[in-house]
């Protein structure tokens, strides 16, 4: 995988034992924050105790924030369902209804419940959670796991050789520290990039009262953030059509847009494109209704613009 460079981001995850935390110092001194949100080692669910206040003190600052479960997997795959319904409840109390966080939500995998549960169960359960979390959300997932983990687990292949995890955004963990560990991450279960590098877990971060994990991440946050919500929308129409106009997007990474008509999609169109043409003979509507016309950007990953924007028009 690719080692960091000058121009890579710097970010420290958060939990409730973190001490001393000064928003206003962390501001001046990092480019994104991970919380823990939720989980524990023994499997059964709880929230971070102070996951609501940081969440709440990291957009008070400006630091482009998200959160991760700290996920248990086992062989009752039910516990895939349970803990990832209870992750979505808990995202939107720290961020708000239908808010899962600026940067990806992260699934966190370093430990199973049961000692010996295999590879493909291990796997199977990691993509139940993130498949019914996506559909929920309309979210992509990342995925938080080290390097020692994919090794022990026959490198995230499941046993019909296919590796199911591997379009999943990776942060990795694999700390410089530890002997005999290379110095970049090697290429791993079928990942040959990561979107964020963990490199130490005992960083001395100001405005935090302990040594805290500190990551690299992208050059560009854009590649962990939702696209942008998109400017300019404009509508007309004549007899014939509904003429849809906007601004384009300077995403990097963006790669088009939806259109709806009262949240029934009716197109996509690529990322140079700012205008779409709609036949008004095939939206069904009483003569003079109101319509409510929306778009939202996507990304590479197939993240969406978090808020699509929205112009009413008599049809």
């Amino acid at each position: 995988m690719q080692d960091r460079n000058p121009r890579s981001t710097f970010g420290v995850d958060l939990n409730e034992y973190t001490t001393e935390v000064n928003f206003r110092t962390l501001a001046t001194g990092v480019d994104f924050l991970y919380l823990r949100a939720s989980g524990s080692a023994t499997g059964t669910f709880r929230e971070d105790r102070k996951f609501v206040d940081f969440a709440r003190e990291s957009r008070n600052y400006g630091i482009p924030v998200g959160a991760y479960h700290y996920a248990v997997p086992s062989y009752n795959v039910l516990t895939a369902d349970s803990q990832c319904d209870n992750f979505i409840d808990t995202l939107q109390r720290g961020f708000g209804n239908k808010n899962y966080g600026d940067l990806f939500p992260v699934i966190d995998v370093e430990a199973p419940l049961d000692p010996q549960i295999d590879t493909d169960t291990l796997l199977n359960w990691v993509d139940r959670f993130r498949k019914r979390f996506e559909k929920k959300t309309r979210r992509r997932l990342m995925l938080y796991t080290g390097l020692f983990f994919i090794q022990l687990y026959n490198d995230f292949r499941r046993s019909d050789g296919t590796y199911p995890l591997s379009n999943m955004p990776l942060w990795i963990a694999m700390y410089r520290s530890v002997p005999g560990n290379p110095p970049v991450p090697p290429n791993i279960g079928g990942w040959r990039r990561w979107r964020i590098w963990q490199y130490s877990e005992s960083q001395i971060v100001n405005g935090v009262g302990n040594p805290v994990d500190a990551n690299w991440g992208p050059d560009n946050l854009e590649l962990v953030l939702q696209p942008k919500q998109v400017s300019g929308l404009n509508v007309t129409k004549d007899n014939e059509y509904i003429f849809v106009t906007w601004n384009k997007n300077r995403d990097i990474d963006l790669l088009g847009y939806n259109i709806f008509v009262d949240n029934y999609w009716v197109g996509t169109v690529d990322k140079d494109d700012t205008s779409f043409k709609i036949p008004l003979n095939t939206i069904y509507k009483p003569k003079n209704r109101e319509l409510t016309i929306s778009i939202e950007a996507f990304d590479y990953d197939g993240e969406t613009s978090q808020i699509r924007s929205k112009y009413k028009i008599i049809g």
